[in-house]
């Protein structure tokens, strides 16, 4: 076989499996938010769907603030007090309806952060 047909067909075969593994891992039970404005609240919610079952939603949080930040990570969760380097992972158990999630920036008024909202 010619090199350049062989180099063609596996470069054909990679795109094939990057776009499967594309709609395959496209998820509308995740958000993702990159904040570096610390002038608003996020309110995210991600309702369940009727024919799937979960067992947590979880919330990720990484990055850094120049101060005190809330994060709620659930509806009937108290809001946690997180400042300056942070990585903390909030997983709680959940069934059905909404997963809330709340974001106050609080004291803080830089930083950047990225928080993953989820429902599994």
């Amino acid at each position: 076989m010619d090199i350049k047909k062989g180099l063609t067909i596996a470069i054909v075969v990679l795109l094939i499996f990057v776009g499967i593994s594309i709609v395959i891992g496209s998820n509308k039970d995740r958000r993702v938010f990159f904040i570096n404005d610390f002038s608003k609240p996020i309110e995210n919610s991600i309702p369940s769907k009727l024919d799937k079952d979960y067992s947590y939603q979880i919330v990720k949080v990484k990055g850094k603030t120049n101060d005190t930040i809330l994060i709620q990570p659930c509806e009937d969760c108290a809001p946690k007090k997180l400042i300056g380097k942070i990585d903390e992972k909030f997983q709680i158990k959940f069934q059905k309806g909404k997963s809330i999630m709340r974001f106050d920036p609080y004291k803080a008024t830089d930083g950047d952060l990225k928080i993953i909202h989820k429902i599994r």
